[in-house]
């Protein structure tokens, strides 16, 4: 591919490297030089490395999914103005990254790489007040599901983890619940079904889904069972392991 020179990266905003099958960027790709960069686009190429985006305050939009990117992700606190962020689809290892604070994010989507660790119990603490999906589908994240309640969350993606535990909530917006192959407690189980219970969602259901079941999830008690009739009964599709 021809190399291209751009005499002033600080007047460009926006940059999209649209993937074909006979021409695919490779190596490391550095965007520190475009300070007032608002969106980044390089999904489905052939990267192994991206740098220069974390601290970068303009950053609006950033899609680096698709590549082969294997080092951990860094700290986003320092990009303010970030709404979207997709890295999904890489082989990406190391710890959930730090989101604190980016009151402007409304989707995370890292799922389908190699991350483990744990992650924050509580997501309303962060400051994460526009969040809307939260995607860690298909890697190893450990330990306990964050809890979403005081979130405006709709959409959560957690399944194909190791998650043992649950002891937060969810909020009346939350209607996609995947967390489907893990290695949930039946108390974990209960704690789900009773978070949905109590968030009390009775309209828009549609497509309303809590799923827990595969892997080495448990089944619910006798008190689980009764509130998946329950939620049933609302108009959710709830899916559990017998």
């Amino acid at each position: 591919m021809p190399s291209i020179s751009l005499t002033n990266p600080t007047n460009i905003t926006r940059l999209e490297f649209t993937s074909i099958s006979t021409e695919r960027l490779g190596g490391t790709a550095d965007v520190s030089a475009f300070a007032n960069l608002q969106k980044l686009v390089i999904g489905d190429h052939n990267l192994t490395e991206v740098e220069g985006y974390a601290n970068n305050p303009n950053i609006q939009e950033l899609r680096i999914n698709g590549n082969k990117l294997s080092t951990p992700l860094p700290s986003l606190t320092g990009m303010s103005s970030l709404q979207r962020f997709y890295a999904n689809g890489n082989q990406i290892i190391g710890s959930f990254p730090d989101i604190t604070g980016l009151s402007n994010l409304i989707v995370i989507n890292v799922g389908n790489n190699q991350m483990n660790g744990t992650l924050p119990p509580d997501l309303s603490t962060l400051g994460l007040t526009s969040l809307d999906r939260f995607n860690i589908f298909t890697n190893n994240f450990s330990g306990t599901l964050p809890s979403f309640s005081g979130t405006t969350v709709q959409i959560a993606l957690c399944d194909n983890n190791n998650f043992t535990d649950f002891t937060g909530g969810v909020p009346i917006t939350l209607y996609i619940f995947e967390a489907r192959n893990n290695n949930l407690t039946q108390t974990a189980v209960d704690n789900i079904l009773q978070a949905f219970v109590d968030a009390n969602r009775t309209t828009g259901m549609n497509q309303a889904s809590i799923n827990l079941s595969d892997g080495g999830n448990a089944a619910p008690s006798a008190a689980g069972q009764a509130n998946v009739t329950l939620l049933r009964s609302r108009g959710w599709t709830v899916t559990v392991n017998p």
